[in-house]
């Protein structure tokens, strides 16, 4: 009889260990995945805030580039400015270009890049000749029937009319498409709008970065963005503002040349042809065939400003891009007239 009682309570006592052996390993795992669920949480909530610093810094960087382009365009200190000789003023208050070069803007928590491009060192995409249109796509690399397509199917976008050019695309083509759509067949109200031409591919648009052969550096193939404009004057570049790239691929100035004329405006501006010559004669011999394409100090209120921001010990880049009109009549001196939140990196 003890030992039947003895028995019992040993089953008993078996059944309890392996109950709290149960309950500790449910708790044990609550515990993990509430545990698991407090760092995704945390990591989270880190990256957002890393989100917000990056933006808040990047629009920090865009707002300083507008300050440089309302000075630039302030007659006053302008005026000013010619009283001064290069080096009475310091580097880090010299005039910030709008050719596309980059400048470096500090904050606490990183660093923003900031590049300013006058929309006059561009080619205004619906008014370029099919001429200048068609010689631009060939210095971009595309040859045959690939050049012959992008150029008829931009110049079918922006005509009045349904007439098809031999490789362009009209109605039928787009909205044969798997997400259809119109052509448009006006001008275009945003250089984006190229996303949408038959035959111009993400790449074609953006640019992409390539080692040309024999050099150990990484390049940038300019893209359609950086050459075409749609608050350009005409087909005329602002040879004070065009980029290398642009005057390299636009002009067919040799970009040794074009980095040349980069470097001897930084000095002062190019007041006209003769000016231009004395101070790069290496651009004597190309000058009679891209005379016309430019014009000198062009008054052109419109620039795009890039900025790109990354925070200290991270690998996250966050871009923005901003379109203004600098206009002493607005209220803050500028107008915005295009701002895009998600900057898509080369």
């Amino acid at each position: 009889m003890v030992h039947r009682s003895l028995s019992i309570v040993l089953r008993e006592k078996g059944v309890a260990l392996i109950m709290v052996l149960w309950v500790m390993a449910i708790l044990s795992i609550v515990a993990l995945e509430f545990s698991f669920a407090m760092r995704t949480e945390i990591t989270v909530t880190k990256n957002h805030k890393e989100d917000l610093q990056r933006y808040a810094m990047a629009e920090g960087g865009v707002q300083r580039a507008i300050t440089e382009l309302i000075y630039k365009h302030d007659a006053r200190l302008q005026q000013i400015k010619k009283t001064l000789s290069l080096e009475e003023i310091p580097p880090e208050q010299k005039e910030w270009m709008a050719d596309g070069r980059s400048y470096a803007l500090p904050f606490e928590q990183g660093f923003c890049e900031i590049r300013i491009m006058s929309e006059a060192g561009k080619v205004n995409i619906n008014m370029v000749s099919e001429s200048l249109l068609r010689k631009i796509i060939g210095q971009m690399g595309l040859e045959g029937e690939a050049k012959d397509v992008v150029v008829d199917s931009i110049l079918n976008w922006r005509d009045p009319n349904y007439l098809y050019r031999i490789n362009g695309a009209e109605n039928d083509y787009y909205l044969s498409l798997k997400e259809p759509y119109y052509c448009k067949n006006g001008n275009l109200d945003s250089i984006e709008e190229l996303l949408l031409v038959r035959g111009v591919t993400p790449e074609l648009y953006y640019g992409k970065k390539e080692t040309p052969k024999g050099e150990e550096e990484a390049g940038y193939r300019v893209g359609l963005k950086d050459i075409f404009s749609i608050y350009a004057p005409g087909e005329q570049v602002d040879i004070n503002s065009a980029t290398p790239l642009v005057m390299n691929t636009v002009l067919g100035i040799p970009r040794e040349v074009a980095q040349q004329m980069g470097k001897a405006r930084e000095e002062k501006p190019f007041e006209n042809q003769q000016d231009l010559l004395n101070r790069v004669p290496e651009l004597a011999p190309f000058i009679g065939e891209v005379g016309r394409l430019i014009v000198y100090r062009s008054a052109l209120p419109y620039y795009t400003i890039e900025s790109r921001a990354k925070l200290k010990d991270a690998l996250s880049v966050q871009g923005l891009k901003a379109i203004v009109r600098i206009d002493p009549r607005e209220k803050e001196g500028y107008r915005t007239v295009q701002w895009v939140d998600r900057l898509i990196d080369r």
